[in-house]
């Protein structure tokens, strides 16, 4: 994926980072109620082995839909990183909101993350920005 900013290291500081283990699921069954598919959706390159609870839902009525939905719950799986950034708005970037995918230097490694919550601090004469940004270890 090609991130929306990149962030100079020197300009950008780590305020505070919180770990979140979630379940690691690999794989998902999604079904619409009566009438729907069932779709089998699996994280590319496992086996879809380790499975996270069954979703039913009366929208799933295409594979289309089943796999948006999939995607969607094992997104939300496996060790991330709550983390805040604060950086000077700068020219560059203005106000980064969120919904943006960045990518930043957190020490010797280079992540992805979405931007979830920007906060704006501003006083003379500079105005930063902090960012509340989810990745994925």
């Amino acid at each position: 994926m090609t991130p929306d900013f990149v962030l100079p290291a020197a300009a950008t500081a780590r305020e505070s980072l919180e770990w979140k283990d979630a379940a690691p699921y690999n794989g998902v069954y999604v079904s619409g109620v009566s009438a729907g598919i069932l779709g089998w959706i699996k994280r590319t390159g496992t086996a879809g082995d380790v499975l996270a609870p069954m979703v039913v839902d009366p929208l799933i009525t295409a594979a289309t839909a089943a796999r948006q939905r999939g995607i969607a719950v094992l997104a939300d799986t496996g060790r991330q990183i709550a983390v805040n950034l604060r950086l000077p708005v700068l020219p560059e970037t203005g106000i980064i909101e969120p919904g943006a995918f960045i990518e930043y230097q957190d020490g010797s490694v280079t992540r992805l993350g979405l931007v979830r919550s920007t906060s704006v601090q501003a006083g003379l004469p500079e105005v930063w920005q902090t960012l509340g940004v989810e990745t994925h270890a």
